[in-house]
């Protein structure tokens, strides 16, 4: 603190009549010191910090050194949402100084009902007012950022004489760790992810990749039973490697199978009553057709199982009823017809029964639906190599990849619980499962699930794989500003 100077008449006094030292025109010694820079933190041991202008900032891993991840994350001071800054005077001693954030640029900004439903959509708009140390400087926090991607924040420091001096920009972005769970001896596995990778990071997430995981071979995975051994077989594929287990629960597993097809077993066709049998009469021919396992259970042509699973097949029995009793008929004089693998009729020879009318009965197995990819609760997805018996490209495995990633970063949004709002073209259900963009196609369809919507969508949050691999306008928001913190 300046001392208080002595009134001019005792300094004239003392000085006889001339101005002295103590004038009281003279600068205190402090009065002058001013601001000159205010920086981001950026690693350093205690006293001897490191500063940068500008940085990137991951904000949904926590400030916690194990994160650290050279080059990305070079330093604890890049992680979280409450970065640190440090602030210079040109003089030593204690001066007052405020700060704020400025209102961040780049991603849009949330909306009211987003930062309503998630407090982690706020950033720390308020000044606040701090002094600095007897060096003239100060390292401090207290400012939080927003949990999005893309967002460039300043910091705006002003003395009490109103100079101000700002940072360069922070840009938020979010990391996870991704790798693929490729199975023992599984041809067509997709070779590359560097685009699935790119168009993420153009959302300001990057999946930072890490060595491919072995696991056993699942030729389908097509229920529950199927799913639980592949999680199962994944968790404990990662919980052997160091590497890849320190990396939970901010760590992706995608892995790859050859299908994923849904059995509808035990379909019971059945040929008109009546139906003449016996030496020289004609086969008789049953379309395959049944009802869909899922709602609304629509009833259409269907293809017969087969060569999908080792060991399984579509045939279960056969038999006549037209007499006294029901006579079996041998799985040899059932055959199947169809185009290529679309085996979507069941002939039978019925030459060997005796002569009558009755009704043919067959029961076979058929598939239900075929999956181009899974999203499984947790970490983990699932993208097939094979569908329809035919091989997958490696364009419609890049879809698939992104399109179930996505599915793990809550897209497409639909503006509950913690999300950002709604994407303008999203649909539930509407003859897909679960949350999906129509970009492309006309809205308000009772199904989706149609050639011409599949050939119309553009975005690759479609329901259906439509060998796009980029966020359309309306959902690329929701990638850029969701809430990954919890990881998975």
């Amino acid at each position: 603190m300046c001392p208080v100077p002595p009134s001019p008449s005792q300094t004239c006094a003392e000085n006889n009549g001339d101005a002295g030292v103590d004038s009281p025109t003279q600068t205190c010694p402090l009065a002058d010191a001013a601001i000159v820079e205010i920086k981001w933190v950026d690693g350093g041991a205690t006293g001897s910090e490191a500063l940068v202008d500008s940085a990137t900032q991951w904000v949904n891993l926590p400030r916690d050194a194990k994160w650290v991840d050279a080059p990305d994350i070079p330093n604890i001071d890049r992680l979280g949402r409450r970065p640190r800054l440090k602030v210079k005077f040109d003089k030593p001693g204690a001066h007052a100084f405020k700060v704020k954030l400025l209102a961040p640029t780049g991603t849009p900004a949330y909306t009211a009902t987003e930062t309503g439903r998630n407090a982690k959509f706020t950033y720390t708009a308020d000044q606040k007012s701090f002094t600095t140390d007897a060096n003239g400087e100060k390292i401090f926090d207290g400012f939080d950022l927003v949990v999005g991607g893309g967002y460039a924040f300043k910091a705006e420091a002003e003395d009490d004489k109103g100079k101000k001096v700002r940072t360069g920009d922070l840009t938020t972005k979010r990391l996870v760790w991704f790798t693929e769970a490729k199975m023992s001896g599984l041809a067509g596995v997709l070779g590359s992810t560097a685009d699935v990778e790119s168009e993420y990071d153009s959302h300001h997430l990057k999946l930072k990749k890490l060595a491919d995981l072995a696991v056993a071979h699942q030729e389908n995975i097509g229920d529950t039973t199927d799913s639980n051994t592949l999680k199962a077989n994944a968790d404990a594929a990662v919980s052997a490697s160091a590497a890849h287990n320190a990396k939970k629960p901010h760590l992706l597993v995608n892995a790859y199978t050859d299908h994923l097809a849904v059995k509808n077993a035990g379909v019971v066709l059945r040929s008109a009553a009546g139906t003449q049998v016996g030496p020289g009469k004609p086969a008789v021919r049953l379309a395959v057709r049944a009802a869909g396992l899922r709602p609304p259970n629509t009833v259409a042509t269907r293809y017969l199982w087969h060569d999908i699973v080792t060991g399984e097949g579509w045939f279960v029995s056969a038999s006549y009823a037209g007499g006294a009793a029901t006579v079996a008929i041998p799985q040899a004089k059932v055959t199947h017809a169809g185009t290529g693998d679309y085996w979507n009729e069941v002939v039978v020879d019925v030459t060997g029964l005796p002569a009558g009318a009755g009704q043919i009965t067959v029961t076979v197995n058929v598939v239900d639906r075929m999956r181009g990819g899974l999203a499984f609760g947790g970490a983990m997805t699932c993208v097939c190599t094979k569908a329809w018996w035919a091989t997958q490209s490696a364009a419609k495995q890049k879809c698939v990849v992104v399109h179930e990633i996505g599915h793990k970063v809550q897209q497409v949004t639909k503006g509950t619980g913690g999300q950002p709002d709604r994407a303008a073209k999203q649909y539930d259900n509407s003859g897909h499962v679960g949350s999906h963009c129509h970009q492309g196609c006309a809205a308000g369809q009772a199904s989706y699930a149609t050639s011409a919507n599949l050939t119309a969508s553009t975005c690759v949050m479609f329901g259906t794989v439509n060998q796009r691999t980029a966020f359309c306008a309306d959902c690329a928001p929701g990638v850029k500003k969701v809430d990954i913190t919890a990881g998975w």
